[in-house]
Formats: C-alpha cells, structure tokens, sequence
C-alpha cells in the first residue's frame, strides 16, 4: 500500500502514470533510493518524502531513465528547417521538453548552423525535470551511446574526444539555455514565454488523459499563433481536448493550434539533409501473438530486427522451439550489456505472456516501447494483452499508436 502511495506522489510530482512505466521500475527507484538514506520500511520513506522536498527530488532523479541521443529520428528537422526557410527575415524561438541530457537541442544547433542558419536568427530553450540532466546537458560530454545514427559525420566537427569521453564544442553549448523546471507545476516559469516551435516528444506517452490535457494547455500557452508543435511518433493530439489539430500533413507527427489550422505544411519527401541519418525501414506487422501457441514448427521471423545481435537471433531461436527459459536468459544477459535493448524486453515480454506471468509481461514491454516508441509488435501485444484483462479502453490506445507508426513508416 505504501509504494502505491508513493507512487501518487511521483504523480502528483511530475506526472509519471505507474500503469505506464510499471511498478517494477518505480520500486526499483524506491529500493536504490531507500539504500542510500538507510530506511527500510515503505511506510518511513512515505513521510520522508512528504516532509522533505530534497528526497522527493532524489526519487525523482532515481525514477528518470535518460535514453536519447544525437539526431534521433529525421523528420523533426527537416520540418524544423522547413520553418526557418518559410520565415527567413524572423527570429525562431525553440523550445525542448523535455531536453533529457541534451542531445536534442544541441542536434537543432548543430543541424541549423549546417545550413547556415546565423546564430542571431534563433534561439533554443530546454527544459528538464532532472536535475542531474541539465548538470550533465550543460557540461556537454558524452559517451559513445549518444551516437547511434548512421552518419557521425558531425562529430568530427563539433566534438573532440579525451578519455573515450566526447566533448562538445563551446560554440554549440552557447547556443542552448537550458533550465531545471517542473512544467507540470503551477510555478513553472517559462510559461510566459512564445515559441515558434516546440518539441515535446515521447513525455506525453506517460502521462494518463487528464495529465495530458494540462500539459497541452501549457503547451499552448507557450506556442505562438502560428508555431508548429512537434510530437514523438507515437503520441497524438488525442487529448487536447480540440486545442491542436494535425498540420496539412497528417501522417507526420507535427501540430498546430487549432486557430491556424489552415496553415500548410506540405510533405517534405524532396528535401534532404545528407548529415541526418536516413528514416527507419518499415517494420512488418504479424498480429496474431507470437509464441500464443508454442509449436516447434512456430516461424516469427517478422519479429526479429534485420540488425539483431548474435544473441538476440538465438533467443528468437530458442523461442521458436520453446526453448522460453534458455531464450528468456539470454535475454536479461543481453539486457544488462546493451542500452539500445528494446527487441530484448520485447521478446522477453512475450515469453513472460507465454509462461503465464502478465504483470511481468507488461512490464516488459512497456520497457521496449519507453526505450524505442516505434516498436509496432510491442504495441501491438500490449494492445492484446490489455484487451484480455478487459481494458478495453487501453487496448484501443494501443491500437492507434501502432497504426500511426505503422503509417509513418509507409511514408
């Protein structure tokens, strides 16, 4: 009862919806963060972190999971840069949020100073909840996880690397100001402030509907008349209760007040931008549930990654023969020495299924789609478990969101 109770804490705190993320993630944070102050009893750490704002800070920071990197996903800069050459005599305010560890906003800098866009003609906020993020965003310095696109080209530009850690250039962190702020809070500061643009990609995904809509509202404070909204591909307007409709072109993910709804933003299929990384190939779909019916003969080649580690092809192997202990092994083995580990908590959410356990099902697979939102076969499976367990309402959002990724990907 207690860690439930917490986690409405975490809620009211920063809006983070415990069905979304999964308890199992919450309590870990819980556990690290009742290790560090010595308490071992739920019920001490529930007063803690009511009377003490600096450990409800602490869990916060404990709960945030990072996982970003540089240039991730194409299309938002090319329609960040379609802004700019339809209003060459303006200044461009931007704004990130959240900015994570900052690999969002400086990629805007980097790719607007690629196209000679003059450093007076914008201007990049970022925002983060994590303190610990912004400290890190400010410094600058990366690992190589933060590159993970097909062209790196810009790094030999605008990093330098010492003791395998990358360095950003000065000149590029100038150009971003970042802050610690709680947007959901009714002090947040930068609300006053008008943006052209704002990026707001894969926070909605975990809030529940009510959280949504007062984030859209702030979000619509802050954006100008005529600003363009940017969501992560698997998030939509749904609840903004009419304050945002989709741009002219709808099967992208960018919006714009409903006042401006007129506004044109044609597809952007003819422009390029060699040093952005080319889109995600399509994702095939199969979607009966895999492994529902454990046979030797069972083939699920549609959901095995064209790029898939040795160790994952195996799993998917061991799988397919029922072999589910032994894959779900290499699983966790490959799980604790990979960041990029989406298609491992996938395949371990369907054996989990298989064998019978759906809490840990569905906590496995709401990690794959929190660490790669465009994973169709887990939405999908999400959606059916949901639609066994009579959440019919959840499992229709499910739906949707693998359907609008499954059409952005047929772009």
């Amino acid at each position: 009862m207690s860690r439930d109770l917490i986690a409405e804490r975490l809620k009211k705190a920063m809006g983070l919806h415990a069905p979304t993320v999964g308890m199992t993630t919450i309590s870990s944070a819980i556990d690290t963060r009742m290790r560090e102050i010595n308490i071992d009893n739920d019920a001490k750490y529930l007063t803690t972190i009511i009377s003490n704002h600096e450990e409800m800070k602490e869990l916060i920071e404990a709960v945030l999971i990072p996982e970003t990197w540089f240039f991730r996903e194409n299309q938002p800069y090319q329609y960040i840069l379609k802004y700019f050459y339809d209003n060459p005599t303006k200044k461009i305010n931007i704004l990130s949020i959240p900015c994570s560890t900052g690999e969002e906003p400086y990629s805007i800098a980097m790719m607007l100073m690629d196209n000679n866009i003059g450093v007076d003609a914008f201007r990049i906020d970022a925002v983060d909840i994590g303190e610990n993020n912004i400290a890190r965003a400010k410094k600058g310095q990366y690992r190589k996880n933060s590159f993970r696109t097909d062209d790196l080209s810009f790094m030999d530009k605008y990093f330098h690397e010492q003791d395998n850690l990358f360095n950003l250039a000065g000149f590029v962190k100038n150009q971003v100001n970042f802050h610690c702020e709680n947007v959901l809070s009714s002090s947040f500061k930068l609300n006053a402030n008008q943006y052209d643009i704002i990026l707001c990609r894969n926070l909605l995904i975990y809030f529940d509907s009510d959280t949504q809509y007062k984030m859209f509202c702030t979000i619509d404070e802050m954006l100008k008349p005529k600003g363009i909204l940017i969501l992560g591909q698997a998030e939509t307007n749904q609840n903004s209760q009419g304050l945002f409709v989709p741009a002219v072109d709808c099967k992208s993910y960018i919006y714009v007040k409903q006042s401006n709804h007129i506004q044109s933003l044609p597809h952007l299929q003819q422009m390029r931008r060699q040093k952005l990384s080319a889109p995600r190939p399509a994702v095939k779909n199969k979607i009966s549930r895999p492994f529902s019916d454990v046979q030797k003969t069972t083939v699920i080649s549609e959901t095995k990654p064209a790029d898939s580690n040795d160790n994952l092809d195996v799993a998917f192997k061991f799988a397919n023969e029922g072999r589910l202990d032994e894959a779900l092994s290499i699983c966790k083995d490959y799980i604790k020495h990979h960041i990029d580990s989406s298609k491992a908590y996938y395949l371990s959410g369907i054996i989990y299924d298989n064998k019978g356990d759906i809490e840990k099902s569905e906590q496995s697979l709401r990690k794959a789609i929190y660490l790669d939102p465009q994973n169709v076969e887990a939405l999908i499976h999400l959606s059916l478990i949901a639609e066994q367990c009579g959440n019919h309402d959840e499992s229709i959002r499910y739906k949707q969101r693998a359907q609008r990724v499954k059409e952005r990907h047929s772009v």
